[in-house]
């Protein structure tokens, strides 16, 4: 059964292993900010003591959000393509929303009080888990890429087809969007020409070796 609990009576875990870049912080404020009704949707998980298992990114900016002014808050929001072609009374009831819920910043919550401290850890680091990939082709059927940037706080250029974008027709297309390189848990932004270059040694060193990518990262260490 879901409570309803201050938001600031609820303990960030220590033992949280997920970590939020400074961008994806400003990404989640966002997307809180635009789509409440997210927060009835999944309650944040405590224990008996009001220590959060399941929710700790959401608490912090929450947090965050109370203590911005309203400038702050509409500012975050107009990054949001929805709120920005959003009608003026929409923007209205949004803006009213956050109004309201600062003055009384109670947010769902579930108690989950039948688990053995190793299971509370447990459930601590599989919540955070994404086992899955999102489908960009899916994702285009339904949304135009700005509007997937902002659900999921980008999305590679080159994965997006110009000639079947839905409302993108005021997208500049000359502008250059960075990459970024990714291995296990170390992550890089790539400018285009790092991007192009990476791109021709893993071609050639594809060639050499029958398709095969093993051992390509040491190829390219290596020969520095």
């Amino acid at each position: 059964m879901d409570i309803r609990v201050d938001v600031r009576n609820l303990l960030i875990n220590p033992d949280n292993p997920r970590q939020m870049s400074e961008f994806m912080e400003g990404k989640l404020i966002e997307s809180l900010l635009v789509f409440p009704k997210m927060l009835e949707a999944r309650p944040i998980l405590v224990n008996e003591d009001n220590l959060v298992l399941g929710g700790n990114q959401r608490v912090t900016v929450l947090n965050k959000i109370l203590t911005m002014d309203e400038n702050e808050v509409e500012d975050y929001l107009f990054n949001q393509k929805k709120f920005r072609k959003a009608p003026d009374a929409e923007k209205q009831a949004i803006m009213a929303y956050w109004r309201e819920w600062k003055e009384n910043p109670q947010v769902p919550v579930r108690v989950v009080d039948n688990l053995t401290k190793e299971e509370e850890k447990e459930l601590l680091v599989k919540d955070n888990l994404h086992y899955g990939e999102d489908d960009i082709e899916i994702m285009k059927k339904h949304f135009d890429r700005e509007s997937i940037g902002d659900f999921l706080g980008g999305v590679a250029w080159n994965l997006y087809d110009y000639d079947d974008k839905m409302n993108d027709q005021q997208l500049d297309t000359k502008k250059t969007y960075p990459e970024k390189f990714k291995c296990g848990y170390v992550e890089c932004q790539l400018t285009d020409e790092e991007f192009c270059m990476l791109c021709e040694k893993l071609d050639a060193y594809l060639a050499e070796n029958d398709g095969k990518s093993d051992g390509f990262l040491t190829h390219i260490l290596m020969k520095q």
